[in-house]
């Protein structure tokens, strides 16, 4: 007889001696065992398995643990202790480093990591694209709006919004033709009188093709050539 009895499935076998199952031993089967030992002040609970304190973790304890945790693929690798990557600085690798791979372009200021923060008026990862706005007031001439509220005048144009014309206005004239069906009026000679033996002049309608001629009138600004000298 045992007293107190075996605990988790021990067999009793004599007086107060237990046979006790896998992962169990002790007197009365109450004491667990770990194969692989509990580290860093673990405490074995169950068969194989540990109760780690509250700064590691894993099967054995062995792993650290960072609270709050590291930060931007930070590795924990002490109790509390960060170890960063990538320029990340800090006690949890919070801080970002200011450092851009690539400079940043029109007018763009590295504000992070490969971050820039760019100029009015552009867009893009490193501020090389510009923003398409609407020029106020509007361009002029087929002038193209640039940033900064800007136009960028084609030749022969001038001015802040491309008004001025610094090239003659020339005159162009192109010549059309429409096709139209006009009716007319023919005559003809046919036989008439009571035995169709005197000759009469009749008319009937007919249509004919007729051409309209029609001229298209434009302007355009006509710089003279540039010579190569």
């Amino acid at each position: 007889m045992c007293s107190p009895p075996c605990a988790h499935g021990g067999t009793c076998m004599r007086w107060n001696t237990c046979l006790c199952p896998s992962g169990w031993t002790g007197a009365g089967c109450h004491t667990a065992v770990c194969e692989l030992p509990c580290a860093n002040g673990g405490r074995c609970v169950g068969p194989g398995t540990c109760q780690c304190p509250s700064d590691y973790t894993g099967l054995q304890c062995l792993l650290p643990l960072c609270t709050p945790a590291c930060q931007n693929g930070g590795r924990c690798v002490d109790v509390n202790k960060c170890t960063c990557v990538a320029g990340w600085q800090g006690a949890r690798c919070q801080i970002e480093p200011v450092h851009c791979q690539k400079p940043c372009r029109n007018g763009g200021v590295c504000v992070g990591l490969n971050r820039c923060r760019c100029a009015k008026g552009f867009t893009g990862s490193l501020c090389e694209t510009g923003v398409t706005t609407q020029c106020v007031p509007p361009c002029q001439h087929g002038a193209t709006c640039s940033p900064h509220n800007t136009c960028t005048c084609p030749e022969g144009t001038a001015g802040l919004r491309c008004e001025r014309l610094t090239c003659p206005v020339v005159t162009t004239e192109v010549s059309t033709a429409r096709a139209v069906r006009q009716a007319f009026r023919e005559s003809y000679v046919d036989r008439c009188g009571p035995l169709g033996v005197q000759l009469c002049t009749k008319y009937r309608m007919n249509q004919a093709r007729v051409y309209l001629q029609a001229y298209r009138v434009g302007y355009k600004i006509q710089c003279p050539v540039k010579k190569n000298t």
